[in-house]
């Protein structure tokens, strides 16, 4: 689903707490058959103390969110509805849903609209 470049990158956008060394690894491995897993962790390291998601999983949205759980639980000032809007955007991109249209966007519209109804 993600290089691991891109799954770093989701790791780091998500966090929105004090600053963090993020650690985002996908590892692959051949199962029976010919089946390729891939499985997700994420590490978070602010003021020397670690928070990872407890378990690899092959869900790469799964592992940031527990990862940002963990260190919400431990009392780390992180904002997870950040954590939250952030992986939701990603996903939503992922599926093919159509982000809203920007301010400039609307605006454009609007002013072509005006503009044809006095022609």
């Amino acid at each position: 689903m993600f290089t691991p470049q891109q799954f770093s990158q989701l790791a780091a956008a998500a966090w929105s707490g004090p600053a963090a060394i993020v650690q985002a690894s996908a590892s692959s491995c051949l199962l029976a058959q010919s089946h390729l897993a891939v499985y997700y962790s994420v590490t978070y390291t602010a003021a020397g103390v670690m928070f990872m998601s407890p378990v690899c999983g092959t869900c790469p949205f799964e592992a940031v969110a527990a990862a940002i759980a963990a260190a919400a639980a431990a009392g780390v000032p992180v904002c997870r509805y950040k954590a939250q809007r952030t992986l939701a955007r990603t996903a939503a991109a992922l599926c093919g849903v159509a982000a809203a249209p920007s301010f400039a966007c609307r605006a454009r519209r609007h002013r072509v609209a005006r503009r044809l109804a006095h022609v």
